[in-house]
């Protein structure tokens, strides 16, 4: 198995945990009965609701996916099938 090969099942995997964290935000979202009663938490609350934990999380997957796939398109070999 080639590097090349590796590196596009590795950014395969972290595009689609990103895209499954997304979908349980979603999820939780839904089920609390919309966006403005999931997010509305008392104010003295530290911590992020877990909505916006998941969805910061398969945000920042989704950047780390699209910038390794321009990585792959720009360094030679980094495309197996190309």
């Amino acid at each position: 198995m080639k590097w090349g090969e590796i590196a596009v099942i590795v950014d395969a995997a972290v595009g689609a945990i990103g895209l499954c964290l997304m979908l349980a935000a979603f999820v939780l979202v839904a089920r609390r009965g919309g966006w403005k009663k999931a997010i509305s938490e008392p104010a003295n609350e530290r911590r992020w609701p877990a909505q916006r934990v998941l969805m910061l999380a398969g945000a920042v997957l989704g950047v780390l996916f699209s910038a390794m796939l321009v990585i792959l398109w720009l360094v030679p070999g980094g495309i197996p099938w190309k």
